[in-house]
């Protein structure tokens, strides 16, 4: 419905803390953006392991000309894949990494989230 109670903003908001802190501190040379170098660690502190392939895709989809993430790229980048990783929990019955989707399943994960 596009509206937050007080417990999921408070969430958020804690988010967004944690988040911008992260991207202050890898923000090495303070320009602020992150360097695609600068990429993989910032990832890392915010609990997110990416691997060369998902960083390449990162790279081409939320890095300016420049190859640089800015801070609003960077929290849009963490809110996409903290949602994308939710989803895919939810559906990870045996907490394997492997899940099993049908064609419904899959357009409702990718079509509202």
């Amino acid at each position: 419905m596009g509206r937050l109670d007080l417990t999921e903003f408070q969430a958020l908001w804690e988010k967004l803390r944690k988040w911008t802190g992260i991207f202050m501190t890898f923000d090495k040379n303070k320009n602020q953006a992150l360097d695609y170098l600068e990429i993989p660690a910032a990832l890392t502190a915010a609990g997110i392991r990416v691997d060369e392939f998902i960083l390449q895709l990162i790279g081409l989809r939320y890095t300016e000309p420049d190859m640089t993430v800015s801070f609003p790229g960077f929290l849009f980048l963490l809110m996409k894949l903290d949602c994308m990783m939710r989803k895919f929990q939810s559906f990870d019955m045996t907490g394997m990494g492997v899940i099993s989707v049908n064609s419904r399943q899959f357009l409702h994960m990718t079509m509202y989230n």
